[in-house]
Parts: C-alpha cells; structure tokens; sequence
C-alpha cells in the first residue's frame, strides 16, 4: 500500500516538474518572439477598413 502511495507521488511529481518545464518553455519562446502576441498589422487595418466602411454606409443611410 505505502509503496502504491510512493509511486503515485512520484509519477504527480514527474507530471508537474514536465507541466513547469514546457510553461517556461512557452513563456521563453513568447518573451523572444513579441510579433506572437501581438495582433499583427494586416489584421489591425482591416478592422480598420471594415470600421470605416461600416461608418460611411450609416452616414449613407442617415442622409
């Protein structure tokens, strides 16, 4: 029974010492490379086409 116990802990141990390591990895990988979490410019100008076709129609509509 103790020797279930031992083992189920150390397989815990294993999994979270993995879980830590791929976070640092991703966090690592995200700090280096900034253009990943940052939308990027393509998208930024079309919502802001999109914005401003949205904007001129209602001013179609209002006249």
């Amino acid at each position: 029974m103790a020797t279930a116990i031992l083992h189920s802990l150390k397989q815990g141990a294993y999994t979270a010492i993995a879980l830590y390591v791929v976070f640092i990895a991703v966090v690592t990988i995200v700090s280096l490379n900034p253009q990943l979490s940052t939308p990027t410019s393509a998208s930024a100008q079309s919502s802001v086409v999109a914005l401003e076709r949205a904007t001129d129609q209602a001013k179609g509509r209002a006249s």
